[in-house]
Formats: structure tokens, sequence, C-alpha cells
């Protein structure tokens, strides 16, 4: 496939393995201060024209739900890449093999897909080792090694870059602001206005959730025309700040980014005391073993695949023993509510609003540490209409008409309201990607292994929370509601931990800069560096702390020094 970037570009000062939210952010500070950076990306570019200066990028994306939800546009597909997972090693070797916490692969990562949720970590997250470590049996909580103080010159830089839409303040539970958000709100949905009614007259602070979606032309790229196909889809009109057309675009218009897809990375070569890496060798997009090489190289194609890579590679840089631990996900609780009237949640964006009363405090038992909760719609009629045959077959009431009268009446599309808490999932040693010992991918090389089990930790946070969002569905004027059985497997996309990141050597595998503490030239910089998850959508907190890895690497020492660039 063609490259992206200059192409006249043949020796680099940085390597950076993704394109996702990480490692395009990550690229941007590299290139704007003068670097020069090679991008490999396994996936394929699906955006014309990122590097030219003279237009917008044109999308491949369209509003296709069969394309995007069910044939796998840009999904890995689990029949050539799989994982496998197990709850423990006392499950064996492996429970099953397929489809486990994937994330896209293409040119801009999972942020392609995402809905773009943008709020900010509380000051309280960054420091829960304080408040929690040795509380839990079996968790691993730890401060992080910088707080909220230290990134939020970096949350309000990334938020610039992007375009976030939104309202400073409306959060009350959320931290200081050195700055407004770029934007204002977007348009609300209905169904968020009667979720919002109902929140305050529980006594809730409703509000309109952050968002990487224009509200107002910005940066070249047009206003959000609320098509409501915002989660699962690559925009069509740029209107989302996903990094092709925002952190990526503008690193390829330095001059100073060359970006290859479909070349994956399968090995990361060091010295003889394997204390740098000396070059990444990848499978280019014909199959053939190629090499590059920089004088740094920077992880960030997701945790899972950063641990497998160095797996891949010997398993060096892990005299804490940590890499490949604490893993952790959100512990999604999802609420679901039927009501008489229609709610119209296909339309607008897939989010406008949310509410941070759930996310809890440390050790209060009247509030424990849920997440925030979003407050959204429908999925497609597609999708709709496989829920609903599933459902009725449940009930053991399928037939055709009975079928045809459930899908024209929108019970599912057009009358129901979901409350999604995304909550935090305690770090634990025991929760660990490795290599599978068997299973190999297509290209003969071994999947990753998950090991992971939920702790009481979470689980009780949700049983506390159940009741209380039937409470708001019932306050907003549901008929029925019902929360929707947990996963064993995690479907949140959302992937933290295995890098984690700290001042000390024994217990973390990354210094506070984002470096590996045993090789001098390796950082990582994406969720794979949070010591906890928080109860926030994360890719706010996964741009900026790439920022500052990209600015630390450009100024050591000093990577605020970026910021005034």
């Amino acid at each position: 496939m063609t490259p992206v970037g200059n192409t006249a570009l043949t020796t680099f000062d940085a390597i950076v393995i993704g394109s996702g939210a990480g490692g395009s952010s990550a690229a941007y500070l590299l290139t704007k201060a003068g670097k020069k950076v090679l991008i490999l990306e396994a996936g394929p570019n699906r955006f014309d024209f990122l590097d030219a200066p003279e237009r917008q990028p044109v999308s491949r994306f369209g509003q296709d739900e069969l394309k995007c939800e069910h044939r796998g546009f840009i999904a890995s597909n689990e029949l050539v890449d799989p994982r496998s997972f197990r709850n423990s090693p006392a499950d064996g070797e492996r429970l099953l093999v397929g489809s486990v916490n994937p994330l896209p692969r293409t040119v801009g990562g999972g942020a392609v897909h995402a809905d773009l949720k943008m709020p900010r970590f509380m000051p309280q997250d960054f420091h829960l080792g304080t408040d929690l470590a040795g509380r839990f049996p079996g968790t691993s909580f730890a401060d992080w090694p910088v707080d909220y103080d230290a990134l939020e010159p970096w949350y309000t830089h990334a938020e610039k870059v992007l375009g976030v839409s939104g309202l400073a303040g409306a959060d009350p539970f959320e931290g200081r602001r050195s700055g407004p958000l770029p934007m204002p709100p977007g348009s609300p949905m209905y169904l968020a206005l009667k979720a919002s009614d109902g929140l305050r007259r529980l006594g809730y602070h409703p509000f309109p959730y952050p968002m990487a979606i224009n509200s107002l032309p910005y940066d070249g790229r047009p206003h959000c025309a609320d098509c409501g196909l915002c989660s699962g889809y690559g925009c069509p009109t740029n209107a989302k700040g996903s990094p092709p057309v925002t952190t990526l675009r503008k690193a390829f218009l330095t001059g100073n980014c060359l970006l290859y897809p479909e070349t994956r990375a399968v090995k990361l070569l060091t010295n003889g005391t394997r204390t740098e890496v000396t070059g990444v060798e990848c499978l280019d997009p014909e199959g053939k073993t190629v090499t590059y090489r920089a004088d740094m190289v920077v992880l960030a194609a997701s945790p899972i695949e950063d641990t497998r890579l160095v797996l891949l590679s010997g398993g060096f840089g892990n005299g804490s023993g940590m890499l490949g631990r604490n893993l952790t996900f959100h512990f999604q609780t999802v609420a679901i509510g039927a009501f008489e009237e229609r709610l119209h949640g296909h339309r607008g964006k897939t989010v406008s609003h949310g509410f941070s009363d759930f996310r809890g405090r440390p050790n209060d038992p009247d509030h424990p540490l849920g997440g925030i909760v979003e407050i959204s719609g429908s999925s497609g009629p597609i999708t709709v209409s496989k829920y609903s045959a599933e459902i009725l077959t449940l009930l053991q009431q399928f037939d055709g008409p009975r079928f045809k009268h459930v899908v024209r009446s929108g019970a599912f599309r057009e009358r129901s309201m979901l409350l999604a808490m995304q909550a935090e999932d305690a770090p634990q040693p025991t929760n660990v990607v490795d290599l599978d010992p068997a299973v190999k991918d297509l290209d003969g090389l071994p999947v990753a292994r998950v090991t992971y089990r939920n702790h009481a930790f979470e689980l009780s946070a949700r049983e506390f929370y159940k009741p209380k969002l039937l409470e708001v569905l019932k306050a907003a004027g549901a008929r029925w509601g019902l929360v929707l059985p947990a996963d064993e497997i995690s479907g949140s996309a959302h992937v933290h931990g295995t890098l984690r990141f700290g001042t000390d050597p024994k217990t973390s595998v990354c210094n506070p800069e984002g470096r590996f503490h045993e090789v001098g030239n390796l950082w990582n910089a994406d969720g794979g560096l949070f010591p906890t998850s928080s109860g926030f959508n994360p890719t706010m907190t996964i741009m900026a702390l790439a920022m500052r890895v990209g600015a630390a690497m450009a100024f050591p020492g000093n990577p605020e020094k970026a910021l005034s660039q």
C-alpha cells in the first residue's frame, strides 16, 4: 500500500509502532520539534490526501452498518489473528481462542471508529495507590508518577489540537481547567434531555459530554451533521477529530513524517546487553521481512500488542517482573429502559450527555468507586433486528408476524435508553498478557493470551450502582428497565496497564517520561503506562500523556518546552 508523508525521508530519529491515539500524538509532538519520524502501522489506510496541504483528507468510510459493524471493515480478523483467554492458570492453557478485546487495525487505530468522548480524569484518579493500596487483597493499586496538575497543560493542548466541544465546569466533579474548551456543546439528543430531567430530580448533575466532534467548523473541518453514526464508524465528513485528520495530519504537514501502512512490526532487535533497541523487524505488505532503524523507538500499538511484541522479542526490560501484568479494562455496567414514547435515540451523536455522580470517592462506602455514566440510544437497524430476533427466541415467542411487528414498532430502536457506567477496574498482578504456548497467527507467531478475572472491588461497585441506574431510568419515564448481565470476557475497548510507569524500577516497567527503565531508547505512549484505569473514557488521557512522552523525547528533562513552540 502507498506510503503516506514525506517519501524522501530515508533516515529517522524515531520509529513509532502504531498510529492510533497514542502513537499519532507522540509523532505529532516529535515532528513538531523537528524530529524525523517513521510510523509503522499494521492496518490499511482508509483516508486519501492525509499529507496534502492544499485540501482536506477524504475518508473512505460511509454510513454502512453492514460493512462497519458486521463485515469487519477495519476490525482484526479473529480467524487469522486471534487471541486466547482464560480466567486463571487453573483453567489450563486457555478456555477459548477467538475475539478477545480486539481493537481496529487501521491507520488511526481504534480512535477512528470511536465516538471520541473526551472527559479528563479527576485529580483523585492519579493517587489511588495512596488511598487504596493494601485495602483490597489481590489488588495492586499504585499512584501515577504524574498528577493532575502536571498533566493539565497537556490536556488543554490536546483539546485544542483535536477540537473538543463541551462546557467547561459543567461537571461539578472535574478538576481545574486553565482554559475553556475550544467549542461549545453540540446539539443535545432528545433522550439525553429526558434523562437529564430525571437526573436533576434525583439530585444528580448531568452535563454535555466533552467530545472531539465539531459543533462548529474547526481547523478546516466541518461541523457535525448529527447523523447518529459515530460509534463504530469512521466519520465521512471529518467532523470527528480522529487521529488521521488531526494529530497524524499535522505530523505529515511538518514534512518530518513518513507512515508505512500494512507494515507489521514483529520483532525488536537489541544490542548484546539488551539495553538498547537497534532496529525493528517488520513484515511488509508483500509479507517480506524488512528492518527499519532509528535512535528512538516508541511502542503504541495498544497495551496487549505492545506487550506481545516485547515478548516476541525475548521479553527484555522486565527486571521488575511487571511486564504484561496489571491489565485493566473498564468494568461496564449497562442498564436499558423501555419507554412508551419515541426517544429518537438513533438521531444526533451516539452520546451527547453523561453524569459523574457515580464515579464515587476512595474509601467511601456510600459512594464507592464506579465511573462516569454515558446516556445513549439504540444501535443500527440491522443490529436491532438481530437483537429483536434473539430476544423473541429466548421468550419462545418468535414467528414472522410478531418479529415484523416488534421491528416496525421501533421497540428497541426508537423507544429505548441505555445508561453505560465505565467503572474503575482494579489492577491485579494476576491479570496478565503473555504468549500462548500453542496458538499461532497466520504469520506463524504466537498470539497474545489474556488471563483475566474481575475482582470483588468492581463487582461490589456494580451491585451498589445497579439499582441507582434503574432509578434514573424510572425518573426519566421508563416503563420498565433491566441491567444487562456482565460479560465474562470484558467487552470494553478501553485497555490499560501491562507497561506500568512509575518512579521505582522495582515496581514498574517505564519511568515517569514513559521510557523503559532498563532500555535506554524504548518508550511507551499509550494506555499501557496507566497504573490504574480510572472511571472515565481513557482517550483524552492517552493522547495528553502521549504528547507529554513525545515532548520528553524531544526535550529531555524539559517536556513543557514543547508547549511554547
